[in-house]
């Protein structure tokens, strides 16, 4: 028996050899990408024995997504997500220890991951935890005219109350009820906080997001101002709740669905309008990407180019014509924008015209846009008679603070509302988050979710009324 040790420890060793050879890659990896303006860190868990490859984007908070299939040849290797529509194709260089490859996703972008022992991590410390000091409740809230139901959160202090109540009302996109953002759970943060000091707070998903009912895809601005006024309208069946003291909370697009309601319910209690517009959304759309694309390293002359341009392609949207009629029309203004531009400020826009073409067209011809791009703010805010809280970051690219503040006070004025509050906010931005570069990347490596400063204004506000 002896005589078959050696044999046996060396037969051992070549099959933990191959062993490791055959799992070479496995374990955690990371790279970072590039989508727009915002910077995404991406790891990537490879499980080799299982022919898979688990993917996380902490900053989209998608967490440990199987790979629909992985391909190994030698030091290449190709990772397909179907879910997504991507792939991922890389060569492993032996030099540098590391995976130089190209993330595919409609667009190509360059991708290279390094082995790490630890999955990235965002820091978001307001982030509340339990216990938690007051009641909770899941609700439902039924719209017997659309037959859609909202699902959401109630959260109201201890005691016998009456308290006063705030809806959050969410802006542009699909949202839960937390407002998810780059791993940032603002409306939570404020839910937590107003509840803590003694007003109850619902907040709720959009319709077609998450628990709620309905097609977020087809909705317009219209139809969440309705899905926000079904709320109000359940709040004031709520038992130990002040009827006269029930508002709206709304963010960004929130801020311009707010006044909305208001303008339709006489006995809405307040509004806070936190970045809310208050001049035409084509006007704020064109200041916006004149804005953004400043800080995105854009020419003066192609600033210049920009806000020349793009009053005239959303006219061409706001036009009561079908997509099929404004195509010829829209495509040419499109490319002789681009045109004019030079090539290093093209390449800020998109890798050629009728990319950047495609990009815009998708959100161009959505119900939600054309209704968002067509409308002005300033009929509901003249018509907001309940005491108003105006809060605007003054960093803010997205909703420049000055101009909007401006023009809400001037149409609460032309109402003769005067118990409104309007409030600009040094060194916040969009998010109302203390900002050092201020533009769109930074949203996501700003530990802080919500100034607390902001907090403070929006809790005395109410608790004053």
């Amino acid at each position: 028996m002896k005589v078959f040790r050696p044999l046996a420890l060396f037969l051992l060793m070549i099959i933990s050899t191959l062993s490791i050879a055959q799992n070479k890659f496995d374990g955690l990896w990371t790279g970072t990408i590039t989508a727009g303006s915002i910077e995404m860190q991406i790891d990537f868990e490879f499980k080799e024995s299982e022919s898979k490859v688990l993917l996380s984007v902490p900053i989209q908070n998608v967490e440990d997504v199987e790979s629909s299939s992985l391909v190994i040849k030698g030091d290449t290797i190709t990772i397909m997500y179907t879910a997504f529509r991507a792939r991922y194709d890389a060569v492993y260089d032996n030099e540098s220890e590391e995976f130089i490859g190209e993330w595919n996703q409609g667009r190509v972008m360059a991708l290279n991951l390094k082995k790490t022992e630890e999955k990235t991590e965002f820091k978001r410390p307001q982030t509340p935890e339990k216990p938690f000091p007051y009641n909770i409740q899941e609700v439902s809230i039924e719209d017997e005219t659309t037959g859609i139901t909202l699902a959401g959160t109630l959260t109201t202090p201890k005691g016998k109350g009456p308290f006063p109540l705030a809806i959050l009302v969410s802006g542009s996109g699909r949202q839960n009820r937390n407002s998810n953002i780059l791993g940032h759970k603002p409306f939570l943060v404020i839910a937590d906080y107003l509840t803590r000091d003694g007003i109850a707070v619902i907040r709720y998903d959009d319709r077609g997001v998450e628990k709620s009912s309905g097609n977020h895809s087809e909705a317009t601005s219209a139809d969440f101002a309705a899905d926000a006024n079904s709320v109000f309208q359940y709040a004031k069946t709520l038992d130990k709740i002040d009827k006269s003291k029930i508002g709206i909370i709304g963010h960004s697009e929130g801020g311009m669905i707010a006044p909305i309601v208001a303008a339709k319910n006489r006995d809405l209690g307040y509004v806070v309008s936190l970045a809310g517009p208050g001049v035409p959304i084509s006007s704020l759309m064109t200041h916006q990407n004149v804005m953004v694309l400043k800080k995105s390293g854009m020419s003066s002359d192609g600033l210049e180019i920009t806000k020349q341009n793009l009053p005239l392609i959303y006219s061409i949207v706001n036009q009561d014509k079908g997509p099929k009629q404004l195509f010829d029309t829209l495509i040419n203004a499109v490319h002789g924008f681009y045109d004019k531009l030079s090539e290093s400020d093209q390449k800020l826009l998109a890798p050629t015209k009728a990319s950047y073409y495609l990009a815009l067209s998708q959100s161009f011809f959505s119900p939600w846009f054309r209704y968002f791009l067509a409308y002005d703010p300033s009929e509901s805010w003249q018509k907001t008679k309940c005491p108003v809280l105006a809060l605007n970051g003054a960093e803010d690219i997205q909703v420049e603070a000055k101009m909007n503040t401006n023009a809400i006070m001037e149409n609460l004025a032309i109402s003769g509302n005067n118990r409104a509050q309007i409030r600009i906010v040094d060194g916040l931005n969009h998010l109302f988050q203390p900002c050092v570069k201020c533009d769109l990347t930074e949203y996501a490596t700003i530990e802080t979710t919500i100034d607390e400063s902001v907090l403070v204004m929006i809790r005395d506000f109410i608790s004053k009324l």
